[in-house]
């Protein structure tokens, strides 16, 4: 506990400081937001490759990568929290199971949170991150927005008062260059009559016309009072030209002043909605939950950002929306002056950033209870003294593909598996399964199957999709290599860690003679480590027919029914036994090969 208030205090003096290098910008969006996961004091890494072959995060396919299945994020902060989960899990069972009462509560918090007029979906969070893009990742923001850039005058753009001054002067700059000529014509003329000299208005024009009669463009002027040829004409309007470019060009700077200022008035009026709404949802998590005992720092942390959100709403409370009214001419100092702090102060920064990554974390908690009143999820539970078992367990994407009807499977670890089957029969989805269902529960508590006794495991390997070639590796040095780190991590661990490794057609890159024989060996070595649970897929009898009076390995196959003349069907269920049946033929039947290549293999298997 003390490491983890240890963290908390670090990250509450990171949000007290000064401003970082502005040239060092944080990657993330939610930089300073963490699972609560990550405030335990220990967690298990996630492993890449356990990702990459489960398709945690991405697929090959059309259907959703595994997260997505169980997160149904509804907008981009919650797709933005998907890489944090899939960082870590844990085995710290009293954090598993607030967890699950969290989840359970979120049809309560759901309705308290409902009070405030504000539901974020995809198009909200896409309007925030517009916001947060003018404002953050604009780097023509100073100059776009009449800021000042210069160093030693920046704190002036906190200065309501300067900023407004500053905003009249864009608003009146084309009337100032109407009148600026006329203004310096009677301008000499309002001084002379302030040091009460004594002159006309006549005879000040007169001595106008006098000194102007030394200087080139008022000789150009007075020799037009006669007759215009072509040359006067033509200097004449080029002059009028200059003067209405010049009045041209104001207009447009204060149109685009104009829309600028309606722009950040609409901007800090929708940000002010969604911190408000964010505050409310922070304080109700930690009114909620503040008292389960690993959710504590996570809690506190939350309820400082809070803190930070709430000085923040205080400075856009006074933002309404924009009008056409004279009153409205007085914000623009201040709205200039809250647009540029949510540009620039680091605390707020911070606490922003943190709000995106609790969105996106509440809409993950969402998606799961979701699940779970659907039916397609349940809880676990956990005992560090019972075997691990799923019962009635599925792979997720198969809600997608079949319409919600999907085949189920129950696997028990009082012995580990082999299983054996032709291809394409849902071995290597097994595996994949039990796998991911697995790293669920040890994340938040549920996953894909019925129910679920888990003694929860503190590392994960994965032996599937092995490439081809790893440098100058054959496939079966590759294969090899991949086992040589598993059986490694396993004996250099203690005896209180805990593995779950599947195998998915062990050493096929060599011939079946040695390929059976390696792989008998390895299983065999492996089954002698009490703490390792391993799940195995082969298509060979030989390694099967090792272990079959074995009492820490058991054989299972995946099952077919009769389906015509010498034909058959998968049914994709698990059952005990070895699987005899040779399905190469079938599959080139139901791709359309020649049917003289069917008739030869099947000769010379009767031969």
């Amino acid at each position: 506990m003390q490491s983890v208030l240890k963290l908390f205090q670090t990250q509450l003096e990171n949000m007290q400081k000064g401003d970082p290098d502005p040239t060092e910008k944080p990657t993330k969006l939610h930089e300073s937001f963490k699972l609560p996961i990550a405030y335990l004091e220990k967690t298990y890494e996630l492993s890449p490759v356990v990702s990459s072959d489960l398709e945690l995060m991405t697929t090959q396919s059309d259907a959703n990568p595994m997260y997505n299945t169980l997160f149904r994020p509804s907008h981009q902060f919650a797709e933005n929290m998907i890489p944090e989960w899939n960082a870590h899990f844990t085995n710290n069972v009293p954090y598993l199971k607030d967890t699950q009462k969290i989840i359970q509560s979120m049809d309560v918090y759901r309705d308290t949170i409902s009070t405030v007029n504000y539901s974020m979906d995809a198009d909200k969070c896409s309007n925030i991150m517009e916001i947060w893009d003018s404002a953050k990742n604009d780097d023509s923001f100073m100059d776009r927005y009449s800021f000042i850039d210069w160093d030693m005058l920046k704190h002036l753009n906190e200065s309501s008062s300067f900023l407004q001054g500053m905003s009249l002067l864009h608003i009146m700059s084309p009337l100032f260059s109407l009148m600026l000529p006329f203004l310096f014509l009677f301008f000499p003329f309002l001084i002379l009559k302030f040091q009460r000299i004594p002159i006309s208005f006549g005879t000040y024009l007169e001595m106008l016309k006098s000194i102007a009669g030394n200087h080139i463009i008022g000789k150009t002027l007075m020799s037009m009072q006669g007759n215009l040829n072509a040359e006067k004409i033509a200097y004449l309007l080029l002059m009028v030209g200059f003067y209405g470019f010049q009045i041209y060009q104001n207009i447009n700077a204060c149109r685009r002043f104009y829309k600028n200022i309606r722009k950040i008035n609409t901007y800090l009026y929708d940000l002010r909605a969604y911190v408000g709404a964010s505050i409310h949802k922070m304080e109700v998590f930690v009114k909620m939950h503040q008292d389960k005992p690993t959710y504590v720092a996570f809690c506190e942390n939350t309820k400082a950002h809070k803190n930070t959100l709430k000085q923040f709403y205080g400075e856009l409370s006074a933002i309404q929306p924009f009008d056409h009214y004279l009153g409205k001419m007085a914000e623009i100092g201040y709205m200039m002056k809250c647009f540029y702090r949510f540009h620039s102060n680091t605390a707020y920064d911070t606490s922003l950033r943190y709000s995106f990554g609790f969105e996106g974390y509440i809409d993950n908690l969402r998606g799961i209870f979701e699940n779970l009143t659907d039916g397609h999820i349940h809880y676990a539970s956990f005992s560090q003294k019972k075997t691990t078992r799923f019962v009635e367990q599925y792979y997720p994407p198969l809600l997608e593909q079949s319409g919600g009807e999907v085949v189920k499977n129950t696997c028990g670890f009082d012995k580990n598996m082999i299983i054996s089957a032709p291809n394409a029969a849902g071995k290597t989805t097994i595996l994949k399964t039990t796998m991911i269902n697995i790293i669920f529960s040890q994340q938040v508590g549920c996953g894909f199957y019925d129910s679920c006794v888990l003694n929860p495991y503190t590392h994960i390997h994965s032996y599937l999709n092995i490439p081809d070639t790893s440098g100058r590796d054959s496939l079966f040095q590759a294969e090899s290599r991949r086992c040589k780190e598993i059986i490694d991590i396993v004996s250099e661990t203690d005896e209180e860690s805990r593995h779950f490794c599947i195998f998915d057609e062990l050493y096929s890159g060599t011939n079946p003679t040695d390929a059976g024989k390696s792989a008998s060996a390895f299983l065999k070595y492996l089954s002698k480590y009490l703490n390792v649970n391993f799940m195995l897929t082969t298509h060979y009898v030989y390694v099967c027919k090792k272990f079959r009076k074995s009492k820490k390995i058991c054989n299972y196959k995946m099952g077919t029914v009769p389906n015509g003349a010498n034909g058959f069907k998968f049914t994709y269920k698990l059952e005990p036994g070895i699987s005899k049946i040779q399905g190469a033929i079938k599959i080139l039947k139901d791709m359309n090969y020649p049917q003289e290549m069917i008739d030869t293999i099947e000769k010379s298997r009767s031969g």
